[in-house]
């Protein structure tokens, strides 16, 4: 049938969906059931003593009622065999978690092959998906974020961590989308966005619930514009073409975030100084050098200061190297070669975890 082509194989990585070919999966059912020391019956004793028993056959053979035994033993093997290959094969359709290693590895199998349309390196082909956001950013950011954060309510290689959310839900972060249900009333103090950190209670959240839920049609146009300029300056490539085809709105957002109405330049800078600003600076937000300065250290004066709440300064505190930090902001961003081509985040992780949606 030919040999697979998967993906290259990363020594650095657990593989928790290796098995061995289908005529010894009786064989790896078998050990199962010699766990930890004893594991030296199943692997060598027993199957030793079988073997044994079968070169004695021809000898069997020659006894009166050798010929039937010889026969009920080979059966009995076959049987075992048969029975323990079945139970190896239920017992992984049933295993989640090899599931969505078999599911990851052919996704990173997929990965490899499209990147190698576009020449291997020296380095090999691991290396294409070492420097792969795609391919890595979620698994960085479950190891990293996860237990903080989420992304469409699950680690973001697909599985539903039990640790309390206590910060804001990133699918879609710094997008049009993002920005607008972040300030609706309930969603800001909810465990996607604010709920779980102490500014829940801040000046944010009440100008949100007081002030924003009561907005006026106009008021909400407006809102809608402010959100339109503070999202491009992330430059998100999923959002490139509207923001070329909405300059003109994004212009007139710029101009109302200092507005009497819309209030966003009591605290936050945007495209001026302001020393009196005691909110996260505007200016960039969402871009690479944004958030990748704000994962650095959230804690600058540039963004939330000494109201950081829990977020760990990964820079100074050499939590995430700097290939690592940017993976995780280009995944994040949706910013990788093909992105197109894979239709974002949430699409990458409904192929690979079906389960998760």
């Amino acid at each position: 049938m030919g040999a697979e082509l998967g993906a290259p194989a990363d020594p650095s990585e657990p593989y928790s969906a290796a098995r061995p070919e289908w005529y010894f999966l009786f064989l790896f059912q078998f050990l199962k059931y010699f766990p930890g020391s004893s594991e030296i019956w199943g692997a060598i004793i027993i199957p030793t003593l079988v073997l044994f028993a079968i070169l004695l056959m021809p000898f069997i053979g020659n006894w009166r009622l050798g010929h039937r035994f010889n026969i009920g033993f080979l059966f009995a093997i076959l049987a075992g065999a048969t029975l323990l290959t079945y139970l190896a094969r239920r017992q992984d359709s049933h295993d989640a978690s090899f599931q969505a290693a078999i599911r990851e590895a052919d996704r990173s199998a997929e990965r490899a092959r499209e990147l190698a349309q576009n020449g291997i390196p020296r380095e090999g082909a691991l290396y294409l998906l070492q420097m792969d956001p795609y391919t890595q950013g979620p698994k960085l950011f479950s190891r990293h974020c996860a237990s903080c954060h989420r992304y469409d309510g699950h680690d973001g290689t697909g599985f539903v961590s039990t640790n309390e959310q206590t910060a804001a839900d990133l699918k879609g972060f710094a997008s049009r989308e993002w920005l607008g249900k972040f300030l609706t009333a309930g969603y800001i103090v909810s465990p996607h966005a604010f709920g779980g950190t102490k500014l829940k209670d801040g000046k944010m959240v009440k100008f949100v619930q007081k002030t924003v839920a009561k907005f006026s049609e106009e008021e909400k146009e407006q809102l809608r514009k402010v959100l339109a300029a503070v999202s491009a300056e992330a430059r998100l490539p999923r959002q490139n073409a509207k923001d070329k085809a909405d300059v003109a709105i994004i212009e007139v957002g710029r101009k109302l975030i200092h507005s009497e109405a819309m209030r966003c330049g009591e605290c936050h800078q945007f495209q001026q100084k302001d020393e009196e600003a005691t909110a996260p600076n505007l200016t960039g937000y969402g871009s690479k050098e944004w958030l990748t300065a704000f994962i650095k250290n959230p804690a600058h004066e540039r963004f939330y200061g000494k109201r950081n709440d829990r977020m760990p300064i990964f820079g100074e505190e050499r939590r995430l190297d700097d290939h690592s930090l940017n993976l995780i902001v280009d995944w994040l961003r949706e910013d990788w070669p093909g992105a197109g081509m894979y239709g974002g985040n949430e699409r990458a992780a409904a192929t690979a975890f079906p389960e998760a949606q």
